[in-house]
């Protein structure tokens, strides 16, 4: 008989990003709410780029639920601590932890909605790649 497998970094995956993109969801939301206080000129604009970036979230978190689900996978409880987050989850039959501190889940959030801007941390990408085609 050979042995059960560890979880892949696929299946790791999934948890990962089925614990952070509520996260990223209810951020942006914060965001939507401050737009509207902050009585902006063309408030619209935001409000379409953070519905854009909304339905680019649901759709890879559901994508990840899905390969949960495909992969047999359960998560059942998450915590919020004073440190981090932590979610207990069920892969083929075993137990496991995730947890991630503060800062981390902060630079892992920031870094999928740079990903769903395509923005990096000097601007815009296609601004910058305009401005180096225009000899500029």
């Amino acid at each position: 008989m050979s042995p059960i497998p560890w979880q892949t970094p696929e299946e790791a995956g999934f948890v990962k990003a089925s614990v952070l993109l509520p996260m990223v969801l209810d951020v942006l939301e914060r965001d939507r709410a401050a737009v509207v206080r902050a009585e902006l000129k063309l408030p619209e604009i935001y409000g379409e780029l953070i519905d854009s970036l909304q339905k680019a979230v649901m759709e890879e978190l559901s994508q990840a639920r899905q390969g949960l689900r495909q992969h047999g996978m359960k998560i059942y409880k998450e915590r919020r601590t004073v440190l981090g987050i932590e979610a207990s989850y069920l892969c083929r039959g075993y137990h496991y932890e995730f947890s991630m501190l503060w800062g981390l889940v902060k630079a892992e959030i920031l870094q999928r909605i740079r990903g769903y801007l395509s923005v990096s941390s000097g601007g815009f990408s296609e601004v910058n790649d305009a401005k180096e085609g225009d000899g500029s």
